[in-house]
């Protein structure tokens, strides 16, 4: 018994010694977030089709003031920061809506900092960043692979209500789906385009409180308006060519030595394909009528310097809720947007916090970059 007892102390002891040994501290060193924009007017709306409506830009500015206070929290930046040069870059697809959602963030995180917002084409054309062109055999190949009139077939329900609210009818017989200007990218036809567009005008007007349906309505809503980037979930070859020249600039980013903050804003599909990529495990999404990426969603990553003087990363998707939106709640520590962790499939975290090392995050962005085809060099 005294035998079994002294081992027992010698266990304890072992436990309770390598527990601290090994208990890490992190500091806060660097961020980068991938954004979805804000809202914006539907894809109906005539000349101010896709335009950031002021209750986006109000809500972005909401986002920027709640990541101020955390980062502020956290040590990362002092109240009123004016960064040095080369300490934060915003960087946006060259459209209205993507780069007013930059500016509204700087304004809200950066008040007084007048952050310049950097887009490298003339407005309204297409950085290839954001929508790379890829090899036309590529995306036949990708094509073949997805039974589109399955997947319509499937969502029945959804599309009824979409009718029911709209007046529109879908007709599977002229609905199609189609490579949109060659490069990685889905776009609808017939009957289906304009279910597709009712379904987003009604999920816009939604959140901006021009119209009001049960949540179970608004679920069924979001999932056709949503149907091409949820689909894309489940296309990881796709995912990687259309996700390979952001994956670049995320690797990048997080290799800048001086660099404390980066906030890239681009579109739903730019962060689902990433997240797709990169191997994200299911995620459940409360507080959301949206499936996968929210209106104004953000993939953050944070760079941390352990104790151990060892780098690490930890990977969250924080968006507002869609009652923050429509009720325009102020997003504070006290009452702050939502947050789920996101767990890389295969890759072993360091603890229980989904802590990963940061050089294992930079090979999955690096083994998750291809090029027509082909993983890039």
């Amino acid at each position: 018994m005294k035998k079994i007892f002294s081992l027992l102390i010698v266990f304890v002891f072992t436990v309770t010694f390598f527990s601290v040994a090994h208990a890490t501290e992190y500091q806060l060193e660097q961020v980068v977030v991938v954004s979805r924009h804000n809202l914006r007017n539907s894809l109906k709306a005539g000349d101010d089709r896709g335009l950031l409506t002021l209750r986006g830009g109000e809500m972005e500015t909401l986002m920027g003031q709640y990541f101020e206070a955390r980062l502020r929290e956290q040590g990362l930046f002092p109240k009123n920061a004016q960064p040095s040069v080369g300490e934060v870059r915003f960087y946006a697809n060259s459209y209205q809506r993507t780069i007013a959602t930059a500016k509204y963030f700087s304004a809200g995180a950066f008040p007084i900092a007048n952050i310049p917002i950097e887009y490298h084409r003339a407005l309204g054309q297409k950085d290839r960043i954001f929508l790379p062109p890829t090899d036309p055999a590529l995306m036949k190949k990708l094509h073949a692979e997805t039974d589109w009139k399955k997947l319509f077939a499937g969502m029945s329900k959804e599309i009824a209500t979409v009718e029911r609210l709209s007046g529109e009818k879908f007709n599977p017989a002229d609905s199609s789906v189609k490579i949109r200007d060659s490069v990685v990218e889905w776009g609808l036809d017939g009957s289906a385009k304009k279910i597709n567009l009712a379904a987003d005008a009604i999920l816009m007007d939604y959140y901006d409180g021009k119209v009001s349906y049960s949540d179970s309505e608004m679920r069924d809503v979001a999932k056709i308006s949503s149907l091409l980037i949820n689909s894309n979930f489940d296309r990881p070859l796709g995912a990687k060519a259309f996700a390979s020249p952001m994956l670049a600039v995320i690797s990048d980013e997080l290799n800048t030595t001086e660099r404390k903050f980066s906030f890239i804003c681009g579109h739903d599909s730019n962060l689902s394909n990433v997240l797709t990529a990169i191997g994200v495990e299911e995620y459940f999404l409360p507080g959301t009528f949206e499936w996968r990426v929210p209106i104004a969603s953000k993939l953050v990553i944070k760079k941390f310097r352990g104790s151990d003087g060892n780098e690490y990363a930890r990977l969250s998707l924080v968006y507002p809720s869609a009652a923050q939106i429509v009720n325009r709640e102020m997003l504070t520590l006290e009452n702050p947007p939502m947050k789920v962790p996101l767990k890389l499939r295969g890759l072993q975290t360091v603890d229980a916090d989904a802590i990963y090392k940061l050089s294992d995050v930079l090979q999955r962005l690096s083994d998750a970059r291809i090029v027509d085809g082909r993983r890039a060099a």
